[in-house]
């Protein structure tokens, strides 16, 4: 009965100070990869959307670099086409992105899609974890806006 207690009094001590494991090596390190996949509304209609996703790749540690592709999902006709930037994370809760934008126009008044290229220069301020706010620039041959917004993350 005493080893018995004796080893129960042992393991209760060795379990009261917790051994730290050393972390898996797909822990130690994150990786430079990442996808991306954003969605807005058209303002072309109400159930239209332009949906956005692709590849980035981190090159510095607050600078990233991507490419992709835009889907839009009018019926009148929409801009598809790809894109290819640079994202600069300014502070934690600040970042600048910058786009460029080749896109094929399609209208239904023309038998042939324009193409045309898009910029736009963006920038997001994190109030918290799950909301933020973004404003952006953008110029495109036929139009050009400033857009403001409240973003929210899931």
């Amino acid at each position: 009965m005493k080893v018995i207690l004796g080893i129960s009094c042992l393991a209760f001590a060795l379990s009261a100070q917790a051994i730290t494991l050393p972390s898996l090596p797909s822990q130690q390190v994150t990786s430079p990869h990442n996808m991306f996949f954003t969605t807005e509304q058209d303002n072309q209609g109400f159930d239209s959307w332009v949906i956005d996703g692709g590849y980035m790749y981190n090159i510095f540690r607050d600078v990233d670099l991507y490419v992709g592709a835009r889907v839009n999902s009018s019926i009148n006709g929409g801009e598809n086409g790809f894109l290819s930037g640079v994202r600069y994370q300014l502070t934690e809760r600040v970042s600048l992105k910058s786009t460029v934008y080749s896109l094929n126009r399609s209208d239904d008044d023309s038998k042939n899609g324009n193409d045309s290229l898009s910029a736009e220069l963006s920038s997001s301020l994190r109030l918290s974890d799950n909301l933020d706010l973004r404003a952006t620039l953008d110029y495109q041959q036929w139009q050009q806006g400033i857009e403001v917004g409240i973003g929210f993350r899931f």
